[in-house]
Order: structure tokens, then C-alpha cells, then sequence
């Protein structure tokens, strides 16, 4: 399967009801899952931001933006899945510094249900991925 180009992706992102509208002035822009593609009007520039959950936004890296040659809803949720790994092993590390130093019981609670929370919601994301295939 050929990969998709960026323009493709942001048709598809345009198309998608799921996606929310976000166009301003000067550019037209849709998010899914916190997941940005802008495309600026008078440039024709397209670009795809990443959800970090930062004030700010923060364009793709090259190997970030690889996960859209399979389309837009693919991409997000491939990208989605990729977050909340990373977000998973800090956790991780997290609790075993906890259970080697300070053995906060209340803190340990708090990494545990925050990787509940991330699990569950890696799970959903998969489900939904599988669903497209």
C-alpha cells in the first residue's frame, strides 16, 4: 500500500466527523485525541502537532510523522498508543524508585491508579485501532 501523503491525511482529517474543527484565521485545522493537523491558507503548508500535553504546540518529528503514511485515523491513534507507552515506563520507573527509597505507601497508590488510568485508556485505543484494520 502506497503511503499516504500529508494532503491525503488532511483531507481525511477534514472528512473525519470525529475530528474536531479548530479553523481560525488564516489557517484551517482539526484535533483528534489531542492530535492537531493545521493547514495554513496562504502557504498551503500542512503541519501535524503532537499531544504531550504541553501549552504549546509542538510539531511532529520525522519519525513521529511516519505514523500518518497509513492515513489520519491510523496516525492518531498509532501516535496516541506511542504517548501513552512512553507515559508507562516513566510510571514504571517511577514506582520502583518509590519501592526502593521512600515507600510512600500514598504515593505508590498514586503511580498505581495513574497506570490503571493509562492501561485502560491504552486498551481503548487498541480496540478502536483494531477496529480499522
Amino acid at each position: 500500500m502506497k503511503p499516504k501523503t500529508l494532503q491525503e491525511t488532511f483531507d481525511e482529517a477534514i472528512a473525519d466527523s470525529n475530528s474536531a474543527n479548530l479553523n481560525g484565521k488564516g489557517h484551517e485545522s482539526r484535533m483528534l485525541h489531542g492530535v492537531k493537523i493545521s493547514k495554513l491558507l496562504y502557504s498551503g503548508e500542512i503541519k501535524i502537532y503532537n499531544p504531550k500535553g504541553k501549552d504549546y504546540d509542538e510539531e511532529l518529528t520525522p519519525q513521529e510523522l511516519t505514523f500518518f503514511q497509513q492515513g489520519w485515523r491510523k496516525g492518531v491513534y498509532g501516535l496516541i498508543l506511542e504517548v501513552y507507552r512512553n507515559r508507562l515506563d516513566l510510571i514504571q520507573k517511577r514506582i520502583a524508585e518509590e519501592m526502593n527509597s521512600k515507600k510512600s505507601q500514598l504515593s505508590l497508590k498514586g503511580f498505581r491508579d495513574k497506570r490503571l488510568s493509562l492501561t485502560t485508556k491504552y486498551f481503548q485505543i487498541t480496540q478502536k485501532l483494531n477496529q480499522l484494520k
